[in-house]
């Protein structure tokens, strides 16, 4: 099964184009859409296969079920050639940074990744700080859970015009989460060793 989580936007947004400048151009997609990592769907989601979509949103924006229901619209359209299985889950959190918002998105998370899924992951929009704690729900889910992650993107809007996004990069940050990951299970004797294992992890 693909689980897909994506952090909703907190303002309203339009489709763009999303061009891969550096890393896995196989992704790129030609078609305006609303959430970068859509366009890796397109490339990779297939017939009759399970596709979990869960939402990060913030339930007092007025935004979220706009734009909730424009994601789905758009993925809907682009999985009509594809006919691939999607459901939608939604996780709420609070409009505001607390530990305690993000505890419960770290858990929320990791009790709706199945095992053995495939995980594809979109940052672009949200507070930032969402990150590290999805970071934290990944690395449950591939510890416990078998889980692996295909995907976690980054769109970057590059061109507007009339205060509209035009044109948009795909930013593919898959390596900064097996960076965390390696982080968190080096071992090695003293400093230098570490820095050593990392510059070769980093190909400096």
């Amino acid at each position: 099964m693909k689980v897909v989580i994506v952090t909703v936007a907190l303002q309203t947004i339009n489709p763009v184009p999303y061009k891969v400048l550096e890393g896995n151009k196989a992704v790129e997609y030609e078609e305006p859409v609303i959430c970068s990592i859509y366009g890796v769907l397109a490339k990779t989601l297939k017939k009759d296969e399970k596709v979990k979509v869960i939402y990060i949103t913030y339930r007092d924006d007025e935004h979220w079920e706009k734009n909730r229901a424009e994601f789905e619209c758009k993925l809907d359209e682009i999985n009509k050639k594809i006919e691939a299985d999607i459901s939608y889950e939604t996780v709420f959190i609070e409009f505001k940074n607390t530990k305690k918002s993000y505890y419960k998105l770290i858990t929320e998370l990791a009790d709706r990744i199945p095992k053995n899924a495939e995980i594809f992951a979109d940052i672009s929009y949200g507070f930032k700080i969402l990150t590290p704690a999805l970071f934290c729900a990944l690395r449950f889910a591939e510890e416990f859970n078998d889980a692996i992650v295909k995907y976690i993107c980054y769109g970057q809007t590059t061109k507007w015009e009339n205060n509209k996004a035009k044109e948009g990069i795909l930013v593919d940050t898959t390596s900064l989460y097996y960076l965390f990951k390696l982080m968190n299970s080096m071992v090695a004797a003293d400093a230098e060793t570490a820095s050593r294992i990392l510059k070769d992890f980093l190909e400096i």
